[in-house]
């Protein structure tokens, strides 16, 4: 009990340094822009704020390219909150998903569930479990993954990432439904056409209370034809390191997962002005058990042991699989630059879960069998193509700036859930074990046009405008049959909706190097249709709508003089309507959605760098987000007024430090160092007042790093979560029917110790 105080102690020291350093970021921009506010563009810099002297800042923060516009265009430049993530640091400190490094991101956080389905979190704009999504994920301007069911990417392997983009705040302008609290962005290498290159690497890893992991990467750059045509290849695979056991099974590390991959991409430029890439990527990842242990709620108190749990053979493991082929051609015409990019992307989940604790009491009174376990067999697959045709003027400093496009998706998507009774030591099927089989075939068609303005007033000043119509199309199939679905059944049903989204963005340029904002943007997520068990006739509707927020931002993005510190901060205002909430049936303890209640969400986001001397970068990052309810829920959610959000800490915050030094003629070094702290979080609403929400505690962890390189080599030892803390990144509210939280608590990876070894031509 002592060490958790001790721990708590420190975490709440940590969380008053991310709320002094946020402070000191808001302070700092007052007292830089204020008697800058009237200050003309220095010599040397063009109207759109680029300094002359952007080329050569070798001993300053470097200058980062963006396309979260849909256009290249600096960070500094964009006007809204976004970070963007460094993937060679990833590669080098064995993080491999959104899990590993998703507390680095202000303002993002993330409900991952294990069995390969996870809901990613921004602005704390979150309603809870199996729902539709509300941050988008693209992949090299593709949408990838559903609009109506809870799937997200959140382990794409980096090594062929060139950055992750993250952007805070409604999307849907450009990015259309689902993006309502913001997109995750993976823009992924391309090949190259002058040269022959390629890299190569080998990682190991050590986590305590488990096994061993290892990773092999390779690619290689091939330009067949010079300047014309080439092609780029890679491939992985990776065994990711267990570290939860299972003592009904008599099995160690059951979570443990072995993930592989490839990626083969082209470029072709016939002419200068023409370049056509096609891609195709596959990614397969499978996993024994999920990370969950088994504690008791609220107490952390472990059940069995503290990297324990129970599950049924057979239960609590997935197979996930990827596909994404992308054809994209460029075209700069002259008086326009012409996009068209189409895609089809697929994703398969087969991921069975243990459900004992909820239904076996059912399965006794159904079926008349006693003791049994009871599983469900999911499996879920949905298949998206996607066409998106954009014309956009050229970048010669015009006044008037322009970009429009076209868009159209049609995804199909099937949801099956089988009930099963079983033997509840070997997890075999009993003969007179069938419960329940559900079918939910589904498509989903968007078809839009949207466009951005950007007039620029004075060479300090601009305003951009942007719009998007959308038009969704739904179909709904379900066929469903046994006992606990009154029979056999089949239902049909089709939803429509027109939506508009917008946003508009002052900004103004104090100098060549710092920019303030405002930005008032909508975004929104599609409704769609509720399956409803013939026994729940009548309790809701059959199906429920689009929900709708609107967001207020202020921002300042500025580097200060001598380009040796920089400093991106935000505050924001989310008002939320028509919320799509999970509620729960106390006939059949059957899940459905309708609109109710609101919301609201409101904060700030603060990264300062500071490189003191050329060796040395130091980053502070952190963001204070206090999302709640506006009004309470109807019954069958139990929600008050003022009750926090799902998922979302109020505080949270990373500080690293990097430096590097000769170490020969051929050779550098590198150490650096990581803390990173994630608040308390709020499980999901639960279906009424008797039933417990999960409080998740706050956690910090450290990493450590060193390494040296040279032109070819690279070779890096890392330590990440040193001090070995405990820390979860989602839980299973108590059930109102049964009282009990069927699947636990999710762990962070403990301590993991490793080191990798690069080499690149």
């Amino acid at each position: 009990m002592k060490q958790q105080n001790h721990g708590s102690l420190r975490c709440t020291k940590l969380a008053e340094a991310v709320r002094i350093a946020l402070l000191s970021a808001a302070a700092s921009t007052l007292l830089v822009t204020a008697p800058a506010a009237h200050a003309q563009a220095s010599p040397g810099t063009t109207d759109t704020g680029a300094s002359s002297a952007d080329a050569d800042r070798t001993d300053g923060i470097q200058t980062v390219l963006v396309t979260a516009e849909k256009r290249s265009d600096t960070m500094q430049n964009v006007p809204m909150s976004m970070s963007v993530v460094g993937v060679d640091k990833l590669l080098n400190t064995g993080q491999s998903g959104l899990s590993d490094y998703y507390a680095t991101v202000p303002g993002l956080s993330m409900n991952d569930r294990g069995s390969g389905r996870s809901n990613l979190v921004v602005r704390g704009i979150s309603a809870g479990d199996s729902l539709n999504p509300t941050v988008g994920v693209s992949i090299d301007d593709v949408p990838y993954g559903s609009s109506t069911m809870d799937y997200a990417i959140s382990n794409l392997d980096p090594f062929d990432i060139e950055r992750i983009e993250v952007l805070r705040g409604p999307q849907g302008t450009l990015y259309g439904a689902s993006s309502m609290g913001g997109l995750i962005k993976f823009v992924m290498v391309q090949p190259t056409l002058d040269q022959v290159s390629g890299r190569v690497q080998a990682g190991v890893s050590s986590t305590e209370h488990g096994g061993v992991g290892y990773v092999t990467r390779a690619a290689v750059n091939l330009p067949l034809v010079n300047d014309k045509f080439g092609i780029r290849l890679s491939a992985f695979k990776r065994r990711d390191a267990g570290y939860v056991d299972d003592p009904g099974q008599q099995k160690k590390n059951v979570n443990d997962g072995n993930v592989d991959g490839f990626r083969l991409s082209s470029l072709w430029q016939p002419t200068a002005s023409t370049s056509v890439r096609a891609s195709v990527m596959n990614q397969e990842h499978e996993t024994g058990s999920s990370a969950r242990v088994d504690m008791r709620p609220n107490s952390y108190t472990p059940l069995y042991g503290a990297y324990d749990h129970r599950r049924l053979p057979g239960t609590d493991g997935s197979q996930t699989r990827t596909r994404v082929y992308t054809f994209e051609i460029d075209s700069a015409l002259g008086w326009a630059d012409f996009s068209s990019v189409s895609s089809y992307n697929r994703y398969e989940l087969t991921g069975p879960q243990d459900v004992t604790g909820t239904f076996s009491r059912i399965a006794a009174a159904v079926l008349g069998v006693q003791n049994a376990g009871v599983k469900i067999i999911n499996n879920a697959q949905v298949g998206k193509f996607s066409q998106e045709l954009r014309l956009a003027s050229p970048d010669d400093d015009r006044k008037l700036s322009w970009l429009a496009g076209a868009f159209f998706t049609n995804e199909h998507a099937s949801a099956y859930q089988g009930i099963r009774a079983v033997n509840g030591t070997s997890g075999e099927p009993l003969a007179s074990g069938f419960l329940y089989d559900g079918d939910s075939p589904s498509q989903f068609k968007e078809t839009a046009v949207f466009g951005n303005l950007t007039y620029t007033f004075t060479p300090q000043f601009d305003v951009q405008v942007g719009g998007r119509f959308s038009a969704v199309r739904q179909q709904f199939d379900s066929t469903v049959s046994g006992p606990l679905a009154g029979g056999e059944d089949a239902t049909s049903n089709k939803a429509r909706s027109n939506i508009w989204t917008y946003s508009v963005s002052p900004r103004y340029r104090i100098s060549a190097d710092m920019m303030t904002y405002a930005r008032v943007a909508t975004g929104y997520r599609a409704g769609g249709v509720n399956s409803i068990l013939p026994m729940d006739l009548g309790q809701f509707p059959n199906q429920y709508d689009s929900d709708t927020l609107t967001s207020y931002e202020w921002g300042f993005k500025g580097t200060f003089p001598r380009q040796r510190l920089s400093l991106d901060a935000s505050l924001f205002y989310i008002n939320w309507k028509d919320i799509q909430l999970n509620t729960v049936s106390q006939v059949s303890s059957t899940s459905y959605t309708v609109n109710a209640s609101s919301a609201k969400s409101e904060g700030a986001e603060a990264t300062l760098r500071w490189r003191p001397i050329r060796q040395l970068m130091i980053t502070t990052s952190g963001s204070y987000t206090h999302a709640v309810l506006t009004e309470p829920t109807p019954n069958g959610t139990h929600g008050n007024s003022g009750d926090r959000l799902p998922f979302s800490p109020r505080w949270s915050g990373t500080v690293s430090a990097d430096y590097t030094f000769p170490v020969s003629d051929t050779f550098n070094a590198e150490i650096g160092a990581a803390i990173s702290y994630v608040g308390d979080r709020m499980s999901s609403f639960t279906s009424s007042a008797a039933a417990t929400r999960f409080n998740l505690a706050s956690y910090a962890t450290s990493t450590l790093y060193a390494g040296i390189s040279s032109d070819a080599w690279h070779i890096n030892l890392y330590a990440r979560n040193l001090a070995d803390k405990r820390g979860f990144l989602s839980a299973t509210s108590q059930n109102a029917t049964t009282g009990v939280s069927s699947n636990g608590l999710l762990l962070i990876q403990p301590r993991t110790i490793g080191v990798t070894a690069t080499y690149a031509f």
